[in-house]
């Protein structure tokens, strides 16, 4: 019965996945899902107690990862059934294949984890299920289902992915997590044996109030070892040709996205910091480097539209929404031309009073002439000039709104410099847009 009690205070059993109030593509084991846990626990339970070594070679430690982690791999296959989707397996490779040539051979900053160039021979593979999930397992084995490789929007996202994930196990995150979670232990047992013995009638509450103990020190490792991977995985990004714009873009999507879950404080059970806090540290990053927050560049559901109209018109859309419908022979040229500039706008994270129609009939943004009202365009939709300018007005106000609800901001100190009549090219090269 003591043996029973003690093993339940100090948590042997494994957390359930999901109980640690995870989503997205989080801490390894509690991303898994239950039949790949119970695969993963299996080889646990078969593992013999290690010897205690000090003076362990570096080649030894990645031994170690690569052999347990081809023994979760072989189990997590048997429960997990691999895509069919040759297309997306392929993606998912030279993406993922890419970024572990660059983290392979080059040493970044570390803010938790092992600090030496550890290089595995790293696997992606692509699961079915509609998870918006990936999760990474010793020795450089990631798994990434088929539901977050459709809801990464371009090859920027899905490599700000791959690229957090690569970082847990280049920085042996599970190995350095496990040896402190033995310090603890050993800490903490002759307490609860001596609480247990003891037979007083708070020793029970003693003993629940050390597991909690116990759990809050595991949570600020998981918090440590994702803050981790999120700098890390931008250093990759930084030397890769995807641009790490792709990591924001994919945070603030899931944060707004994760609106429609229910909002419960985990407390200590948290195991990684909450999205939108994420997402601040990195935009902190960008500023650090003075790297202008381009969303466009990375997110298609970010970027203005160009699609063909009723009556022969040509319409710039955003966020799902109309704005403007250019008319007459040059419709398409125009609507080019303004989505280019529009994008610029927006990437700028405007305000509502940004935008308004100047004496010209110039619809402006931050005093830069995004498109004119023209007469063609009035007269395909059949409105007066006047009522045509006051509805494109509320449409780019509205767009505006759903902007500022969908990213985040670090206030005035962020905000790129008002859009220049002629905006930068993008990069030549186009990843998954």
């Amino acid at each position: 019965m003591t043996a029973l009690l003690l093993a339940s205070i100090l948590g042997w059993s494994h957390v359930p996945a999901g109980s640690c109030g995870h989503s997205g593509h989080e801490c390894w084991r509690a991303a898994l899902p239950p039949r790949a846990l119970a695969a993963v626990d299996r080889v646990d339970q078969s593992q013999p107690e290690p010897p205690p070594e000090r003076d362990r070679r570096h080649q030894a430690d990645l031994d170690a990862d690569t052999r347990l982690g081809k023994q979760y791999s072989a189990e997590i296959e048997k429960e997990l059934k691999l895509t069919t989707n040759t297309e997306m397996a392929q993606r998912v490779e030279k993406i993922g294949q890419t970024l572990a040539e660059i983290a392979n051979r080059n040493v970044v900053e570390v803010t938790w984890g092992d600090k030496r160039l550890n290089p595995f021979s790293y696997s992606f593979k692509v699961v079915e299920g509609k998870d918006v999930n990936a999760f990474s397992i010793p020795g450089g084995f990631i798994y990434v289902y088929e539901g977050l490789v459709k809801y990464a929007e371009t090859d920027d996202e899905l490599a700000g992915v791959l690229a957090h994930e690569i970082a847990h196990a280049s920085l042996r995150h599970i190995a350095i997590r496990n040896r402190e979670q033995s310090k603890v232990d050993s800490i903490m047992m002759p307490l609860i044996l001596g609480l247990l013995l003891g037979r007083s009638e708070s020793s029970t509450n003693l003993a629940l109030g050390a597991q909690f103990l116990r759990q809050a020190f595991s949570s600020g490792w998981n918090l440590k070892a994702e803050e981790s991977a999120d700098f890390a995985g931008f250093q990759y990004m930084l030397q890769s040709p995807y641009n790490p714009i792709g990591m924001l873009t994919f945070m603030e999507r899931l944060r707004y996205d994760e609106r429609l879950n229910p909002k419960i404080d985990w407390g200590i059970y948290a195991t990684h910091p909450p999205t939108q806090e994420r997402a601040i540290a990195f935009l902190n990053r960008l500023r650090e480097r003075d790297i202008a927050t381009r969303r466009s560049l990375t997110s298609t559901s970010l970027r203005a539209d160009v699609r063909p109209g009723d009556e022969g018109t040509v319409e710039l859309w955003y966020l799902g929404s109309k704005v403007y419908a250019f008319g007459g022979s040059a419709a398409l040229s125009r609507a080019d031309q303004a989505a280019e500039k529009f994008n610029f706008f927006m990437d700028s994270l405007p305000q509502l009073f940004d935008v308004k129609v100047d004496s010209l009939g110039n619809l402006v943004g931050r005093n830069q002439v995004l498109f004119a009202i023209a007469e063609p365009d009035w007269l395909a939709v059949g409105h007066d000039e006047f009522t045509l300018q006051n509805e494109t007005t509320r449409a780019v106000k509205g767009a505006i709104y759903r902007l500022n609800q969908r990213v985040t901001s670090l206030g005035p100190a962020n905000a790129m410099p008002p859009p220049q009549l002629t905006p930068p090219s993008p990069p030549s090269c186009d990843h998954g847009s």
